[in-house]
C-alpha cells in the first residue's frame, strides 16, 4: 500500500521485507538522522534477530530517497478488556518477556532535514492503516513527538509515564573537579565520605571491559547483585529472564568491538563496589543498568555504591569528551543528585474514536480501583 502524504512525502508499507534490504536502508538513513542508541542498527538489528519473525516496515520517501523508517509488530489480544483488539507496536513485540529489554526514546528513524514533516506524514499513514478496532502503541518516548497523532483523528491514552534525567557535560572541565563542585553540599559530603570508606578497603579502580569474553563474564557476575536488589520475579531483574540475557549477549558481541557498549567494574581493592552497563553513541553515554554491592550499605549508611560508581564514570566521561551522561527514565536518588536536565518519557496508545472506546475506558478505570491480595490489577 502506497500513500502520498502532505509535503510530497510518500509512505509505503511492507510486510516481512528482506532483512538484508532493511539493514542496508536503515544504515544509510541512520547517519542522516538524529538517532539515539535505541534507534541504531546495533539495537534494532539485535532486536529483530532475537524476537521478531512477522513484522511490517513503514518507509517514507522524499524525491526517491528514504527519509523515514519504522518497524511495527502486530499482536492480537485474546483476553481481558482488549479482547479481539489488534495492537501494533513500534519497535516492540507486545510480549513482556521480550519487551523487558525496554527500549527508550523510541521513535521512527527520520532524516534530520524536515523531520517534523516526515514524522507527520508517517503518523498520518499509521492512522489510515490501523483497523477501526486497532491500536498503535508507542514508547517509551518523548511525549511531544507524538502530538501529531491527535490531529490525525486518533484518541490518545497514556499507559505509563516516568521522569527522565540527564547531565549535560559541556560546562565541565577535565582539569578541575568541576563535577563535585556543581553538586549540593550534602551530595559532595556523601560522595567524599564514601570514597574514603571504600579506600580503607583498597585502592578504587574503574576497569572497563576490553573484550567480549570479559564483558560477558562481568554481565554474569552482575547477576547475583542485580537479583538481590530487584528479585527474580517476572517484573524484577531482567537478568532472571533468559530472553533478556540472550538479547544482551548478542548486543555485547556486536556492540562492544564497535565501541558502543561499555561494561565497567568499579572496585575497592578486590571487592566489587558496582557493575555498570552503559551505551556510548554519538558522544552520549546512556546508563542502562547497574548491579551494586550493598553488603556494606546494610551495615553503614556511609557506603554509597551508586553515587560513587556514577561519580567516577561521569568523571571518566568528561575526560573522554562526552557531551551528555543520560540516566534515561526511572526515578532514583542518584539520578536527581547528578542531573541538570529533566524530562518525561511515556508510553501511549492511539486508537480510532469509537462508541465502545468510552465503555472500555470506564472498565479500565474501574479495574484500577479493584485490589487483589493488596496489589492493583495491571493492564
Amino acid at each position: 500500500m502506497i500513500l502520498r502524504e502532505r509535503n510530497n512525502v510518500q509512505c509505503e508499507w511492507f510486510k516481512n521485507p528482506d532483512k538484508e534490504w532493511l539493514k542496508a536502508v536503515w544504515l544509510r538513513l541512520e547517519p542522516k538522522s538524529q538517532a539515539n542508541f535505541f534507534l541504531s542498527w546495533f539495537w534494532i538489528g539485535t532486536w529483530l534477530d532475537s524476537f521478531v519473525r512477522q513484522f511490517y516496515v513503514l518507509e517514507a520517501r522524499l524525491n526517491g530517497d528514504t527519509v523515514g523508517l519504522g518497524i511495527i509488530v502486530t499482536k492480537s489480544c485474546e483476553v481481558g478488556i482488549d479482547r479481539f483488539r489488534v495492537k501494533h507496536y513500534l519497535h516492540r513485540t507486545g510480549i513482556f518477556s521480550e519487551d523487558q529489554i525496554w527500549i527508550e526514546y523510541n521513535d521512527f528513524l527520520v532524516s534530520s532535514h524536515n523531520s517534523e514533516q516526515i514524522r507527520s506524514a508517517m503518523f498520518s499513514s499509521v492512522a489510515y492503516w490501523i483497523e477501526k478496532n486497532g491500536a498503535f502503541i508507542v514508547g517509551a518516548s518523548k511525549p511531544e513527538l507524538y502530538s501529531t497523532l491527535n490531529t490525525c483523528g486518533l484518541c490518545e491514552r497514556k499507559i505509563w509515564e516516568t521522569n527522565s534525567y540527564s547531565l549535560e557535560l559541556k560546562d565541565f572541565s577535565c582539569e578541575t573537579p568541576a563535577l563535585l563542585k556543581s553538586l549540593s553540599r550534602n551530595a559532595r559530603y556523601q560522595i567524599t565520605r564514601s570514597l574514603r570508606k571504600y579506600e580503607d578497603i583498597g585502592p578504587i579502580t574503574v576497569n572497563t571491559m576490553q573484550t567480549v569474553k570479559d564483558a560477558l563474564s562481568l554481565l554474569q557476575l552482575a547477576g547475583p547483585y542485580h537479583l538481590a536488589r530487584w528479585g527474580g520475579e517476572s517484573s524484577g531483574s531482567g537478568l532472571a529472564n533468559e530472553k533478556f540475557v540472550s538479547f544482551h549477549t548478542q548486543l555485547i558481541r556486536t556492540g562492544l568491538p564497535a565501541g558502543v557498549i561499555e561494561l565497567h567494574h568499579i572496585q575497592a581493592g578486590n571487592e566489587t563496589i558496582g557493575i555498570v552497563y552503559n551505551f556510548k553513541y554519538r558522544s552520549v553515554i546512556y546508563f542502562y543498568f547497574c548491579a551494586m554491592n550493598y553488603s556494606h550499605s546494610n551495615m553503614s549508611s556511609h557506603y554509597k555504591p551508586g553515587l560513587v560508581s556514577h561519580y567516577l564514570l561521569i568523571e571518566k566521561a568528561i575526560k573522554e569528551g562526552a557531551e551528555r551522561y543520560d540516566f534515561m527514565g526511572g526515578k532514583g536518588r542518584y539520578k536527581r543528585t547528578f542531573a541538570n536536565k529533566t524530562g518525561t518519557l511515556a508510553v501511549y496508545q492511539y486508537e480510532h474514536n469509537r462508541w465502545l472506546l468510552a465503555i472500555e475506558n470506564y472498565a479500565r478505570e474501574l479495574k484500577h480501583k479493584l485490589w487483589t491480595d493488596g496489589k492493583p490489577y495491571s493492564l
